[in-house]
């Protein structure tokens, strides 16, 4: 019973991903040995992951840097916080109360609104000129009334230097 028991012991072991000699021997040294390749590992990957944030890790221990490595994406965050904030002031929304989603549509929403106003004015502008504005942004129906106005005012200062 014994032996049945120790070799499915042993099995369940070599199954799980700690080597065992043998199921009677050093187990405590495998296991140690597991959690200094762990720890190494762990630092590795805190390392790397560093480096993508540009924190210099030379030096200090895992948990050191993974601590660096919580400021630095709460910097970030802050940043992004404030961005939003600066752009929200910017189209005129107001955030109390918005999660991240909820703002950056209403951010959205507010710049489409905007879109349409100056289309509409630029519509209107270019249906004094008797301009097609079908299918045109306002960007191209602005330049074109600027080259239609200079058009405009070359043939006066043309027909006003032929009458002198």
């Amino acid at each position: 019973m014994k032996k049945v028991v120790s070799s499915l012991l042993m099995a369940s072991l070599l199954f799980g991903g700690i080597s065992v000699v043998s199921a009677e021997g050093e187990t405590s040294h495998a296991t140690k040995v597991n959690k200094v390749e762990k720890a190494q590992q762990r630092l590795e990957n805190q390392q790397a992951k560093a480096e993508k944030l540009g924190i210099d890790v030379t030096g200090k221990t895992a948990e050191q840097i993974k601590e660096e490595i919580s400021a630095k994406h709460a910097e970030m965050k802050a940043q992004k916080a404030a961005k939003r904030s600066e752009k929200a002031v910017k189209w005129g929304v107001d955030l109390a109360g918005k999660t991240n989603q909820e703002g950056k549509a209403a951010i959205q929403a507010a710049k489409a609104e905007k879109k349409e106003e100056k289309l509409a004015k630029w519509t209107q502008k270019a249906a004094k000129y008797q301009m097609d504005t079908v299918g045109k942004t306002a960007k191209q129906l602005k330049e074109e009334i600027k080259a239609s106005k200079a058009e405009k005012k070359a043939d006066k200062k043309a027909a006003k230097k032929n009458n002198e």
